[in-house]
Order: structure tokens, then C-alpha cells, then sequence
């Protein structure tokens, strides 16, 4: 009897080794030879990013959403799909699969732009980690525009927490047009008021540097004159700077306290009324 069990179970095994060795490589070919029933390509926050969307992806790889359904499985390899994805600047991290119901499924997490870099003569985004990402007639995003001349000692990067400062404050966000660094590493804002530019200096202490601008703009200016100066410098501690546009006249020295800007206006003769401020700060309050 058990020399019998014994037969039985050599049997079983030989024919279970017959079925692996012959069955499952059957059925792999068989599953090799079918077709995609279909593509789907999901955009993580498209609408947040909004210069990479699915038909793009699809450009990228070829084409290849649109001829999926003829595309025998054995045939397309997944990893050279991710591979062609992942060396595209503008993509961040991409996951492709098949999934059970013979669809592609192709997961893309595309870069966050956060500003559009002219650095002479030359353009691209950055992410948030530095990272350059080509300016493609395709893809278009509204972000901070920063211009310069840009080093290793002094990267665009440098003036990434400046724009998430000025982003984060609908008046400033509204103030600011272009952020522009010079060759001397100087920031220079140009505002949306037309006539001057900001010297900023660094990105250092820039909630007061800010202060010290709109108070600036509603107390001096609109006494002054909004055409008086072409330069208005709050790089220096306390100090507000302004170069006057006839440099006959030289520059005016100005302290940053808000109270010593009522004795500022005092020296000045009659000056009409009528110096009101011009629409686009208007929403700035005091």
C-alpha cells in the first residue's frame, strides 16, 4: 500500500512539472499575443500645473494612446515606456502598468513650475528644488517671470523665496511685474507703477522691505510727485533711497519709520492735492 501511494504521488508530480513545463509557457504566449483594449493616462493636478495634459504625454511616447488597441502585449515594453517619460524634464515621477482589463494605464506627477527664467538670451521654468524644466512652445504656465544674469554663487534660485513672499501677498502679488537680478546680485522689482524700478538689494528681511515700499508709495509719492523718481532703493536697513529723475537734483535720502515721513512732507512748499496715486496701487490700503 504504501509503495502504491508512493507510484501515485511520483505520477501527480511528473504530470504537475508537464503542466509547468508546457501549459503556463502556452498561456503566456496566448496573453503575449493579445492586443490593448485601451490607454488611460491620468495627469496627477492638471489643473495645478496646467502645461502637461495627457495628449502631451501621449506626444511624448509617439503617438502611442492612439494606436494602443493595435499593440500586441508582448510586443510594447513598459519599461522603455517609463524610461522615455522620465527623461522629459517636465515630468517628475510616471508609473506604467496593465491593468487586469487589458488597458495601459500610464500615472504621470509632472513638474510645478513655479517662475519662467530669461537668462540672456536663454528661457525655461524651475521647480520649487531649482530644477530646469524647457520653455516648449506646447506647454505654457503663468507664472512669476524673473530676468538676469544668473551664476552658481548666485542661481535663479535665489529668488524663490522672494516670489513665494510676494505670491503670498495679493498687494504685493498685484505690485510686482518682473523680478530681475543684475550682474552686481542686485534684485531689482519692477513694479506695475509705471516710471521706476525698486532696488531691493537681497532677499533679506523682505516683509520689511515691502513695509517700507508701500509706505513709501502712500505717504511720499503722492506729495512728491509719481514722476519725480526713477529709483526708489530699500536695500539699506531703515532707509528708503529714492534717485531723482533730473540727477541735477541728486538723490533723496528718506527714513523708513512711518512717523518721520509727516516731517518729509512738511518741508515741502504747497504742493497741490491733486498728486493722487495712480490706478494701479490703488489697492493698496493704508
Amino acid at each position: 500500500m504504501p509503495r502504491r501511494s508512493t507510484i501515485v504521488y511520483c505520477v501527480l508530480t511528473l504530470l504537475l512539472l508537464g503542466y509547468a513545463c508546457f501549459a503556463l509557457p502556452a498561456t503566456a504566449r496566448m496573453a503575449a499575443a493579445d492586443t490593448y483594449a485601451g490607454c488611460i493616462i491620468n495627469v496627477a493636478d492638471s489643473a495645478r500645473t496646467g502645461f502637461v495634459s495627457a495628449d502631451e504625454v501621449s506626444a511624448e511616447i509617439g503617438g502611442l494612446a492612439g494606436r494602443i488597441t493595435a499593440c500586441r502585449v508582448g510586443e510594447l515594453s513598459l519599461d522603455s515606456i517609463e524610461a522615455i517619460l522620465r527623461a522629459c524634464d517636465k515630468i517628475e515621477r510616471v508609473n506604467v502598468c496593465r491593468l487586469a482589463n487589458a488597458k495601459l494605464r500610464i500615472d504621470v506627477e509632472p513638474m510645478v513650475p513655479v517662475a519662467r527664467v530669461f537668462d540672456e538670451g536663454t528661457s525655461y521654468y524651475i521647480n520649487a528644488g531649482g530644477k530646469r524644466i524647457s520653455a516648449d512652445p506646447r506647454y505654457h504656465i503663468d507664472v512669476p517671470v524673473v530676468v538676469g544674469h544668473f551664476t552658481d554663487e548666485r542661481p535663479a534660485t535665489r529668488l524663490l523665496p522672494l516670489l513665494e513672499h510676494i505670491a503670498a501677498d495679493p498687494r504685493l502679488d498685484a505690485l510686482v511685474s518682473t523680478v530681475r537680478q543684475e550682474r552686481d546680485g542686485d534684485i531689482i522689482i519692477v513694479p506695475t507703477i509705471r516710471g521706476h524700478v525698486v532696488n531691493f538689494g537681497d532677499t533679506a528681511a523682505a516683509a520689511d522691505k515691502f513695509e517700507r515700499l508701500l509706505t513709501f508709495y502712500r505717504r511720499v509719492m503722492p506729495v512728491r510727485g509719481w514722476e519725480t523718481y526713477d529709483t526708489v532703493a530699500v536695500k539699506w536697513r531703515r532707509q528708503v533711497v529714492a534717485t531723482r529723475r533730473d540727477k541735477a537734483l541728486g538723490e533723496s535720502l528718506l527714513g523708513a519709520r512711518a512717523e518721520e515721513y509727516d516731517d518729509i512732507d512738511d518741508h515741502d512748499t504747497m504742493l497741490s492735492p491733486l498728486h493722487t496715486a495712480p490706478d494701479s496701487l490703488k489697492h493698496i490700503k493704508s
